[in-house]
């Protein structure tokens, strides 16, 4: 059996397409946990009418906790050896869970769905040891708990113990803490497997130098100490990436003079790599709207 668990805050326009996803699957041996977390809308309510039509459906009412403290919940309550996440304004195509759950074989406690996504990659299996490097880089869609099947074994309380305030990058930090609780390969599946909907937390969420600070000390504390400086390329590359993002939220004065920007340059001295041209002028530019201009010419011209 196959447990799905989505959580739920304030989904009332959404959530009666993503559970009637699940329940269409061709899979049908499956049961799906529904943790509705605090709403304040209807969407508790809409929860508690299709589990009294649907024996296989399970709803949990909780205190508003967050989003990862809600998927902690449903994995508490999971019976299924396999289990997979669908966030409440998502869906899943017909076949998802099936197309899955062909590569769930005894050899592997991850199947990473929507591999189409991974740069140059086409291997049906991957060793845990390429994996991880693609895991701290976050290629394709790694990173994100969704799309993908999980031997429940794994997933551990470690895995969802994290501050509450951290709301964007929390789904990376699951991933990191996943890949270093197996050595076995990861199996791909190359078709798409979820249908996204509307993105809300990464497009609106305003970075700053503090709070990347303290992701990255929670990304070294999930990979183990001797293994970082075998990591040190992949983590460097995605903290560079976030100073991008804090540049164009947060006035250069906020950041120019911050750890989280001394620590990227002492560890660029480190590897003996220096930042593109095109990424220093970016960081020279003194105005915040100077900044975002070139951030979003350099998009467009991508």
């Amino acid at each position: 059996m196959i447990s799905v668990v989505i959580p739920v805050y304030n989904s009332a326009d959404t959530i009666a397409s993503c559970i009637e996803s699940v329940l269409r699957q061709s899979v049908t041996e499956l049961e799906l946990i529904i943790v509705d977390d605090g709403s304040t809308d209807q969407s508790g309510s809409i929860c508690d009418d299709y589990a009294q039509r649907d024996r296989r459906i399970c709803v949990v009412h909780q205190p508003n906790k967050g989003r990862t403290e809600a998927r902690a919940e449903g994995v508490r309550r999971a019976q299924g050896e396999w289990l997979s996440f669908v966030d409440s304004d998502d869906m899943l195509p017909a076949d998802s869970l099936a197309l899955l759950s062909a590569k769930a074989g005894d050899d592997v406690d991850i199947v990473l769905g929507n591999g189409y996504s991974l740069p140059d990659e086409s291997r049906e299996q991957i060793p845990m040891a390429d994996f991880r490097h693609m895991a701290i880089r976050a290629d394709g869609t790694i990173g994100v708990p969704w799309g993908s099947l999980y031997r429940r074994r794994l997933l551990t309380p470690w895995l969802f113990d994290m501050p509450r305030h951290i709301v964007n990058g929390e789904d990376y930090l699951f991933w990191l803490r996943l890949v270093f609780s197996t050595e076995r390969p990861v199996a791909v599946v190359y078709e798409s497997v979820y249908d996204k909907g509307a993105e809300h937390t990464s497009s609106t969420f305003k970075w700053t130098a503090e709070y990347c600070y303290e992701l990255n000390e929670l990304r070294k504390a999930s990979i183990p100490q001797a293994e970082h400086d075998n990591y040190l390329p992949d983590m460097l590359d995605d903290r560079i990436a976030n100073m991008f993002s804090v540049g164009v939220w947060q006035r250069r004065s906020e950041w120019c003079h911050s750890q989280y920007l001394a620590d990227i340059l002492a560890d660029l001295r480190r590897l003996n790599r220096s930042l593109p041209l095109r990424q220093r002028l970016f960081l020279a530019l003194p105005s915040l709207r100077l900044r975002r201009l070139y951030s979003m010419i350099s998009q467009k011209l991508r």
